[in-house]
């Protein structure tokens, strides 16, 4: 079976996630030694994720202010 670079792109993010089989391991490793492209692409996708595992999202103070003013303010309809 032919693998197109596009099929490669996604087995090394699947690769990066480890959500490859130990088969899929060995010819990602295989591609990476002989592929310089595969590998530029291999480090970029590290890179981003590394800096996407270091976000932290996290609501304004604004947002968590009018959040509890509601919550201070709710009168339950009964």
């Amino acid at each position: 079976m032919i693998q197109t670079f596009t099929n490669t792109q996604n087995d090394v993010i699947r690769y990066l996630y480890n959500e490859t089989s130990s088969q899929e391991n060995a010819f990602i490793e295989d591609a990476l030694l002989q592929d310089a492209e595969i590998l530029d692409f291999y480090l970029d996708c590290a890179d981003i994720k590394t800096g996407l595992d270091k976000i932290q999202l996290s609501p304004s103070d604004k947002a968590i202010d009018n959040i509890l003013n509601y919550s201070r303010n709710y009168q339950p309809k009964i």
